[in-house]
């Protein structure tokens, strides 16, 4: 298959046919959870419990969750931005199906639609880099990610699917033929990728400082203006938009905020203004200007607010950070990971970047390979960013696929020219599946249990928040606040009516302390908090990870007496049909 068969609308219907392929297989692994409202994730839980306090009243502007550590609650650092489909196709079908249905229905459909995003930024990428052909392929690897599947699952409505489809969009965007057209796409898409998360930062800044690169190095001053103009313009309008009065004076380090104004506005409008007053005055000019605006943006910031230049996290106590935040897999680098974490992560981006740079040396025109380079650039940044924070994975891996789909055109390019169809058939098919995301996951898993059969054993395992027994008889007791587990609380706040003391949410770190202590400390230590903080009960996953690390930090803590059957005096059982998880009432 060639370009000149492959028309861009068969390219578009090609893409879709995938998309709707692999959402039916998505669906499928995804169908017994539908029915019993099981997520993924306990932020799935969050954001849906988010979405139903705004549809339920709570004002578009205020993402506070009030029935975690009450009567404050927690000021949650999330954009609303993600929560609007979702309302949006409740609203919808609601109407039609009633409030639990439709509820499952957008938990269904949203992923999808970010997977759809998130195909058609990798087509487009590949096209502009390589051949519609080579953008097919790509979208075909694309579906075989699990790094980028695992965010697009049904029932999986946290932002980290927008982040990766967005954050492609702004890579695609950086090889527009039309430098304007192109410039302002790509800061319009990367102002909405960094309002939906911050953790996007290190990325969206790669992106501008190669952009920027190009500048010095290529002259392409027009496409970096467009950029600088439409970044700092949107991030100040999606602020505004999406911020009541009051975020104006909050200077978070965690989110979009005040803090970030000189980075995120100030800095690239002043760059668009420089590089135009510069534009006749060569590269040093255009240095000047570009060095001058970002030590604008870096002053503000540092004037503003200082803390956040040791990150959203610099604040975090050591006992919060021991038991929560270092356990947390998705936000540990690669060397913390268990093993087939490290090779679900580290085993396609090298083939993406082998692919990118042969296709950089094989580039018949100065764009072209100009245009290579910038995308190995990209990779190479994304790959290391992944290697630190795991989480960035899915960003990277979109970011390898156009390199090995040209890689995989070129190889498939020789096989057709092979006389025998049965082997150039399986000669296809092999070498798909061997640069394809999912082949190099089951062969480097393969490699490294047989190498090292013991090297998953890491310590840290992911809460399991899939409760196979019946909330019903807890959902039904008298409105209370609860002393329970961080990982149980977003899902409890979804299936029943009661407040909770914490939930591992760093801007609830008084919440999250509280709950550690109380579960690693004496009894008496949990008596106390719970009199001062108006809790009526206690409640434990015996089964659970998070119980069983409280009980082996401390033996004589209130988590290893509850685990071993040695309640205090001042707790007395309630028993909860059909349920394994255990509660406990207050005496007064």
């Amino acid at each position: 298959m060639t370009d000149s068969s492959l028309s861009p609308r068969r390219l578009v219907l090609g893409v879709a046919a995938l998309w709707a392929l692999a959402a039916t297989v998505l669906l499928a692994v995804a169908y017994s959870r539908i029915a019993p409202l099981e997520m993924w994730d306990p932020d799935d839980y969050l954001r849906l419990q988010q979405v139903r306090d705004w549809l339920g009243g709570q004002s578009f502007f205020d993402v506070t969750q009030y029935r975690i550590d009450p009567p404050h609650g927690v000021p949650m650092h999330w954009s609303r931005i993600v929560d609007l489909p979702i309302a949006a196709l409740i609203l919808l079908l609601q109407p039609l199906l009633g409030g639990a249905v439709a509820e499952r229905a957008a938990a269904c459909a949203v992923p999808l639609i970010t997977f759809a995003g998130t195909l058609s930024a990798v087509a487009l990428a590949t096209a502009r880099l390589a051949s519609r052909r080579a953008a097919l392929l790509a979208a075909t690897l694309a579906a075989t990610a699990p790094m980028i599947l695992f965010h697009v699952l049904p029932m999986r409505i946290d932002h980290h699917g927008w982040q990766t489809a967005l954050g492609l969009f702004a890579v695609a965007a950086c090889f527009d033929r039309r430098p304007l057209r192109g410039g302002t796409t790509g800061g319009i898409v990367t102002a909405l990728w960094l309002a939906v998360s911050l953790e996007a930062l290190p990325a969206a800044a790669a992106i501008a400082l190669l952009l920027a690169l190009r500048c010095l190095c290529w002259g392409e001053t027009e496409r970096l203006r467009a950029f600088a103009a439409a970044f700092g313009g949107a991030s100040l309008v999606l602020f505004a938009g999406f911020h009541g009065r009051p975020a104006w004076g909050q200077y978070w380090c965690d989110a979009v905020s005040p803090a970030w104004f000189g980075p995120l506005i100030v800095a690239p409008i002043a760059a668009a203004i420089g590089l135009r007053i510069a534009e006749r005055g060569g590269v040093g000019a255009r240095i000047a200007a570009l060095v001058l605006a970002g030590a604008l943006g870096v002053a503000l910031l540092a004037a503003t607010a200082p803390t956040c230049l040791a990150g959203p996290f610099a604040t975090l106590d050591p006992v919060s950070r021991h038991f929560w935040y270092d356990k947390v897999l998705e936000g540990l680098p690669v060397w913390r990971q268990p093993v087939d974490n490290v090779v679900m992560l580290i085993g396609f981006p090298p083939i993406g970047l082998a692919g990118t740079l042969a296709a950089w040396r094989a580039a018949r025109t100065r764009d072209e390979a100009r245009n290579w380079l910038t995308m190995a650039a990209i990779l190479a940044a994304a790959f290391a960013v992944a290697l630190l924070v795991q989480r960035a994975g899915g960003f990277a891996h979109g970011c390898a696929l156009p390199g090995t789909a040209w890689l995989l055109a070129r190889l498939l390019g020789k096989i057709d020219r092979w006389q025998r169809p049965p082997l150039r058939v399986l000669a296809s098919a092999a070498t798909f599946l061997m640069l394809s995301p999912i082949g190099t996951v089951a062969a480097g898993t393969l490699i490294m249990h047989r190498v090292a059969p013991v090297a998953n054993r890491t310590g840290l395992a992911p809460c399991c928040i899939a409760l196979n027994s019946s909330l019903d008889p807890l959902a039904r007791l008298p409105r209370s606040s609860i002393l329970t587990g961080l990982d149980l609380t977003p899902r409890l706040l979804v299936v029943t009516p009661h407040s909770y003391a914490g939930s591992g949410h760093h801007r609830g770190s008084q919440g999250i302390r509280r709950v550690i202590l109380a579960f690693t400390q004496p009894p008496e230590v949990a008596h106390r908090i719970m009199a001062a903080h108006g809790m009526t009960y206690v409640l434990i996953d015996p089964d659970g990870t998070e119980a069983s690390l409280y009980a082996g930090a401390a033996r004589d803590g209130l988590a290893a007496r509850l685990l071993h059957g040695e309640a205090p005096e001042w707790l007395e059982p309630v028993p909860l049909e059909g349920s394994t998880l255990r509660l406990w009432r207050r005496r007064s």
